[in-house]
């Protein structure tokens, strides 16, 4: 590792290097303790931009959704969104970025179980866990639902990634140490990345059920939020129609 790492020291970004690649295999030595190389290391990722290789794909990854049968809406963020932060990094948080091009995505589980837990909360007793409506549009442990969820991609030119922080205020005590959690504690600012954009969400299935499964979706993503930090007011989205195509 240590060779490696001395190999690629001088390397630096390029336009089409990969945000995910660059966030992961951190090729400088990281300090633990050492806040501000944490705080470089974010803002270099959040300053990479989108490879010109993401629009083409991205395009035919639309063009294969419709090819499905599936039907397109766009969420857009209203304010700042968490994914994936409590995967495992050089940076002890993390972000949920698409392999091949690190652009940041919410994959299809999240937003089903987002949505199933906001119809068991708040639809009332014909959604709860186990009922008809429950099982056919979210499934059981015996059968798969009948409405699928796919992951949600961002509309190229139309994200960001952003240097954040999670200030950690009773560290001691989070790390098990015999010490109880007190105000005059230190808070130990901890970087990390968020999102903002317009993300193409689509799900596939009977149409009643899918425009049913929307009308939750948007509910859940208006008042719960998707990823962490929601109790903070991150990952509250807004459900729009699909934008229309410029004809070439």
């Amino acid at each position: 590792m240590s060779t490696r790492r001395k190999s690629l020291e001088n390397v630096d970004r390029q336009l089409s290097t990969n945000a995910g690649l660059w966030l992961d295999k951190f090729i400088r030595d990281l300090v633990r303790e050492d806040i501000q190389s944490r705080r470089d290391l974010v803002r270099e990722v959040a300053g990479i931009q989108v490879p010109e290789v993401y629009r083409p794909w991205f395009q035919r990854w639309k063009k294969a959704l419709r090819d499905y049968g599936a039907e397109l809406r766009v969420a857009k963020t209203k304010g700042r969104l968490a994914i994936g932060l409590g995967t495992e990094s050089v940076l002890e948080t993390s972000i949920t970025l698409n392999l091949t091009y690190g652009v940041p995505y919410i994959p299809g589980s999240a937003l089903k179980g987002l949505a199933a837990s906001f119809a068991r909360q708040h639809l009332g007793e014909e959604w709860r866990e186990g009922t008809p409506a429950y099982k056919t549009v979210f499934g059981d442990i015996e059968s798969a639902g009948y409405v699928v969820f796919f992951d949600a991609l961002p509309l190229p030119d139309s994200f960001s990634l952003h240097p954040d922080v999670i200030a950690v205020h009773h560290r001691e005590y989070y790390q098990g140490k015999p010490s109880l959690p007190a105000d005059w504690d230190s808070p130990n600012p901890v970087p990390c990345l968020s999102a903002t954009g317009s993300f193409l969400l689509a799900l596939a299935g009977p149409s009643e059920w899918v425009e049913r499964a929307f009308e939750i979706l948007e509910g859940a993503l208006a008042h719960l939020g998707v990823g962490a930090k929601t109790s903070s007011g991150y990952g509250r989205m807004e459900l729009l129609p699909l934008p229309e195509e410029k004809k070439a």
